[in-house]
């Protein structure tokens, strides 16, 4: 049974319409260089777009979506203490104003199998905004791929 992540940080965050999210995205990617050769890591920054919307596209215009077969999303939890390890969302699916991007749920029971995390419940990780501010540009830079994901 899936478990729904909704976009509880979209209309405060960034903006819940999927039209005006997908033309400020497009100005930013589209403002932003790409290097000499795509990344295969970004660090970028989890505040409103607001504040950090056009610094995050310098690190998604790195991706090739082309070439790009998984993303991981690490983020730092501002309301839980998970200790020492990382901890895994129960979600299956995660919501955007563009498009529901789904979640890998092999590789999701593969680390959760291994003992090493920590799970959040689905409230927990609603209330966390960190991770939740890369999913729109993440359905933006893999949009092309968005008729293979379902």
């Amino acid at each position: 049974m899936a478990s729904v992540r909704s976009a509880s940080h979209a209309g405060t965050w960034y903006t819940n319409s999927a039209t005006e999210l997908s033309s400020q995205l497009s100005c930013w990617l589209d403002a932003a260089p790409f290097g000499s050769h795509p990344a295969r890591a970004i660090i970028v920054p989890h505040a409103g777009y607001r504040y950090s919307g056009s610094c995050a596209a310098y690190g998604f215009k790195q991706i090739d979506s082309e070439s790009t077969k998984r993303l991981f999303i690490l983020g730092p939890s501002h309301h839980v203490d998970i200790g020492p390890r990382c901890a895994l969302s129960p979600a299956t699916v995660c919501k955007t104003p563009l498009y529901d991007l789904a979640i890998d749920t092999a590789v999701y029971d593969e680390l959760k199998g291994s003992g090493e995390f920590s799970q959040l419940s689905l409230e927990q990780d609603e209330d966390e905004h960190s991770i939740e501010m890369q999913l729109p540009f993440i359905a933006k830079v893999m949009e092309r791929l968005v008729s293979y994901m379902w």
